[in-house]
């Protein structure tokens, strides 16, 4: 049973970045509701906690910005599977570099955008051709609030997820006629580790003098907004709810509350909401 046949049936399910966070609490989501997950992630030790939560859950080591471990994780879930590949996919793999784009190293922003989005296009990529073929699928993109609303101090993170929603409305059309589905999952502030990973602290640097006030009233706005954010389990019931509706929408704001924030930000004149996100982040 497939995902083009929604809630009666037992999917298949390929979630990279599984080992924590929103990727953790949606393969358990899944199993939990029946379904089959393997959970991919760099280390797959770091795996082993989940897969001893439920049998429904297989570890898949896999780094996605190495098309050589993606190929060899790939080549054992269609052994797995009979060669039928997966139901659905879900993108999660990324992280979050914050600072002034003028101070992040180039290999910082290579690595981020290796990460959130070539390793996005190559998951994608391998996916699609036995999905094609069995005439069904489902690919669901972890994007962000900050895909649609740009915040200084966030540019190379939030080009990196303007990216995922150019690629991904730019794919839904090209599949639509073989059936399968692309759907955007655009999460707020998560009480996640996703700005405090290893990742993430390799960004840390000197910073100019120019730019201390203004990084450390980011610094304390981004640690105020995660801590009261949502839980990862909140994401993960609408990641499913993508996965197992068979008529999704196109995206999912989570919570949907931040809805009216994304169309007050979008609707006004820029100055006016350049001023509004500067004085949320000097007021952190």
């Amino acid at each position: 049973m497939t995902a083009k046949t929604g809630k009666a049936g037992r999917l298949t399910v390929l979630v990279t970045g599984a080992s924590s966070g929103i990727g953790r609490a949606a393969a358990l989501e899944f199993a939990r509701r029946g379904h089959q997950v393997f959970g991919a992630a760099r280390r797959e030790d770091a795996l082993a906690g989940l897969t001893a939560r439920t049998p429904n859950i297989r570890a898949v080591s896999m780094d996605v910005t190495d098309t050589d471990s993606v190929r060899r994780a790939w080549a054992k879930i269609e052994a797995s599977t009979g060669g039928a590949g997966v139901d659905v996919l879900v993108n999660n793999a990324g992280f979050a570099l914050a600072g002034p784009v003028e101070i992040i190293a180039d290999a910082d922003v290579q690595r981020q955008f290796a990460t959130n989005v070539f390793g996005l296009l190559t998951m994608t990529r391998t996916v699609l051709p036995a999905m094609r073929a069995r005439g069904s699928g489902r690919v669901i993109n972890i994007s962000s609030l900050v895909g649609r609303v740009t915040f200084g101090g966030m540019g190379v993170y939030g080009a990196t997820k303007y990216a995922v929603e150019a690629l991904s409305d730019a794919l839904r059309q090209e599949v639509a006629g073989f059936g399968i589905k692309v759907v955007i999952i655009e999460p707020g502030f998560v009480a996640t580790s996703l700005g405090t990973s290893a990742d993430a602290r390799a960004a840390d640097r000197e910073i100019p003098e120019e730019y201390a006030a203004q990084v450390a009233g980011g610094q304390r706005y981004l640690a105020a907004q995660i801590a009261s954010g949502i839980a990862p389990e909140k994401v993960a019931a609408a990641i499913v709810d993508a996965a197992t509706r068979p008529s999704p929408r196109a995206r999912y704001v989570v919570p949907g509350r931040a809805r009216a924030l994304i169309a007050l930000l979008g609707t006004l004149p820029s100055g006016l909401a350049d001023r509004a996100k500067r004085r949320a982040l000097a007021g952190a």
